[in-house]
């Protein structure tokens, strides 16, 4: 059954990707002025906030990645419909490098820069990988996994159904490895500072070699 299941639709996959979206996520709020460039739900309210202070520079800066989170959503669909198989090891592929470039950049660098890039990819991320062995998870957000734990838990101690208990463990999983991704985001960035952001780059490895191997394009 297991080699049945596709490399994007494996839990540990999600793993993976859940620890670098929490840490993009810490990093771009973190060192990069305070804006969430992989929450959208977080950066509309904020930009709500602004615009009844009146602060259209602060309602700019959050806007910016709230649209191009919208056109990711658009252009991974695109990929998808062309690529099919070979688009999630070419986004992976990407997201490396243009994690790696980023850290890269000297201190002076505008922050809208990283707000676009990291939305776009947490965007296309996000889009691509979907769910895992029949169950929608999300690689960045944790509020649907709140949700999916507690209706999962309940059905679980209702119906004594071990399955639905595995499934609904499933959400808690991915909770705590974005709490886990954004604590150590936070913790390293105090030794690191800009360049903290290489360090997304980790998790990611493994996720692009697996689905090269299962592709038949790594040995």
């Amino acid at each position: 059954m297991k080699d049945k299941v596709s490399t994007t639709e494996r839990y540990h996959t999600f793993v993976l990707l859940m620890l670098a979206g929490g840490f993009m996520g810490s990093y771009s709020y973190y060192l990069k002025g305070g804006v969430f460039a992989n929450a959208e739900t977080a950066n509309l309210l904020i930009l709500s906030l602004n615009a009844a202070s009146a602060d259209w520079s602060g309602c700019a800066r959050v806007l910016v990645p709230i649209l191009t989170f919208l056109f990711g959503s658009f252009l991974s669909e695109v990929m998808i419909d062309r690529l099919k198989k070979a688009w999630p090891p070419l986004l992976i592929t990407c997201e490396i490098i243009l994690l790696s470039l980023l850290s890269l950049l000297p201190e002076s660098t505008p922050q809208t820069i990283y707000h676009v890039s990291i939305a776009l990819i947490s965007s296309m991320q996000f889009n691509t990988f979907r769910q895992a062995r029949g169950v929608a998870l999300s690689t960045l957000f944790c509020t649907a996994h709140l949700r999916g734990f507690g209706a999962g838990l309940y059905h679980a101690m209702k119906d004594r159904d071990s399955d639905v208990l595995r499934r609904a463990l499933y959400h808690i999983g991915l909770i705590l490895t974005f709490v886990l991704g954004a604590f150590c985001c936070a913790r390293a960035s105090r030794l690191l500072g800009t360049r903290t952001l290489v360090l997304a780059v980790i998790p990611l490895v493994p996720v692009l070699i697996e689905i090269l191997r299962t592709s038949g394009r790594c040995n």
